[in-house]
C-alpha cells in the first residue's frame, strides 16, 4: 500500500510539473537598459494588438511587476499616428504607452519591471534597468519618447 501511495504522489507531481511547463512556454522575458533624463517623462514601451484585417483588437493587460525607486511609471492609452504599422499603413491603432519619469534631483540607476499579457493570453515580462542623467549634462532635445 505505500509503494501506491507513492505512485499515486508522483503522478500528481507530474502532473503539476507539466502544467507548469505549459505555462512556461506562452510566457516570454525581456531585459534591456535605456537611458532617461531626471524630471522628462521617457517612453519604455508601446503594445496594441492589430489584426489581420488591419482593425485594432482588444489591448493587453499591463501589470506593474517592480515599481521604480527613484520615480514614477504610468501606463496611457492612446492612438499610434497612421504609419506605424508597415503592413497596414494607413491605420491608426489603439495602444498602451508604458512611461517612466524619474524624480527631477535623481541621477544614478533606476529599474522597473512590468508584464504585458495578450488577450490571446500571452504573458511577455519586460525588465528595463534606466540610467538617470542630469539634464544639464545633456543638450536639451525635444523628447519624442514622451509620446505614444
Amino acid at each position: 500500500m505505500v509503494h501506491r501511495k507513492r505512485s499515486a504522489t508522483l503522478a500528481v507531481a507530474g502532473v503539476l510539473v507539466l502544467s507548469a511547463t505549459a505555462a512556461l512556454a506562452q510566457a516570454n522575458s525581456a531585459y534591456r537598459s535605456t537611458d532617461a533624463i531626471a524630471g522628462k517623462t521617457h517612453r519604455l514601451g508601446v503594445y496594441g494588438n492589430v489584426r489581420k484585417d488591419c482593425t485594432s483588437g482588444p489591448l493587453p493587460t499591463v501589470r506593474v511587476v517592480t515599481p521604480p525607486r527613484h520615480g514614477e511609471l504610468n501606463v496611457r492609452s492612446g492612438k499610434l499616428k497612421a504609419g506605424r504599422i508597415p503592413r497596414c499603413p494607413t491605420l491608426e491603432p489603439t495602444a498602451q504607452g508604458i512611461f517612466y519619469k524619474a524624480n527631477p534631483t535623481y541621477k544614478g540607476t533606476d529599474e522597473v519591471s512590468y508584464e504585458v499579457r495578450s488577450a490571446s493570453g500571452k504573458v511577455e515580462t519586460h525588465t528595463v534597468r534606466i540610467s538617470v542623467k542630469d539634464a544639464r549634462t545633456l543638450d536639451a532635445k525635444p523628447d519624442q519618447d514622451a509620446e505614444l
